[in-house]
């Protein structure tokens, strides 16, 4: 049997400038779930929370960062557990980190189960979520839901090779894959969404953000001089837009 997973891009991050740049920010920049089913005789889960942080000095996301040893995460089942990092890799010239949680959950049974995980610290001065002086005080929520089912045996979600961390210039035509790959060989199809949030650290649901502003209004034209575009391909996962018409960093899901 074989699974059709439908993918957003989990709060892609990207910085846009006149030439690209290193952009100072609030701690989380992007984040992911994913799981892997580790037992064939019971219902048994490794999952796993990457995220990827700010690591830039004061201002900068770097001492937000330091304290981001744990978070509470919903396993969509109705109970919690602490999840608590267990790598810190640092990246791009030790700007960004990705930090990996992980922890092991069993379910009680089939089903269908959304798993949760609420960081407080989004970035600040994110431009598509106004205003962007105070866009850290947006909590980032982040969540995968997986279909489980004892005829599937270990079956996994997709994994995402590429980082959702990425520059572009204004008025060039900016393009993203997340090179998804599924080890179990299931169809992958592609979204797009709007970044979610939650009430409180420890919520477990979450919602689309209200403020939140397609990117194509921070455009003027696309990089021919027509109407400018921000779309998905549903079959490959490249998301183009074309074109950024404002330097800033910006999110999308």
């Amino acid at each position: 049997m074989r699974l059709v997973y439908t993918l957003g891009l989990w709060g892609l991050f990207l910085i846009v400038a006149l030439c690209p740049t290193i952009s100072q920010a609030t701690h989380v920049r992007a984040g992911e779930i994913t799981t892997k089913r580790i037992s064939q005789t019971s219902l048994t889960y490794k999952i796993t929370f990457t995220a990827y942080y700010d690591e830039n000095p004061p201002p900068g996301g770097r001492d937000a960062s330091n304290q981001a040893n744990d978070y509470t995460i919903c396993f969509g089942d109705g109970t919690t557990s602490n999840i608590t990092r267990s790598s810190r890799v640092y990246i791009n010239g030790r700007t960004s980190s990705v930090n990996s949680y992980t922890i092991v959950h069993t379910y009680p049974g089939p089903g269908t189960y959304t798993i949760g995980i609420t960081v407080v610290n989004r970035n600040g001065g994110t431009v598509n979520l106004p205003p962007p002086s105070r866009s850290q005080e947006i909590a980032f929520f982040v969540s995968t839901t997986i279909y489980i089912n004892a005829a599937l045996r270990t079956n996994s979600t997709p994994i995402m090779l590429n980082p959702p961390l990425d520059s572009g210039r204004v008025g060039q035509k900016f393009c993203h894959n997340p090179a998804a790959f599924d080890i179990d060989g299931d169809s992958l199809a592609y979204r797009l969404s709007v970044p979610k949030t939650a009430q409180a650290e420890t919520s477990c649901t979450g919602r689309n953000i209200a403020v939140y502003q397609d990117p194509t209004r921070f455009s003027t034209a696309s990089e021919t001089g027509g109407t400018p575009t921000f779309s998905i391909n549903p079959t490959t996962g490249e998301l183009c837009w074309d074109a950024p018409g404002q330097e800033g960093q910006y999110n999308f899901a």
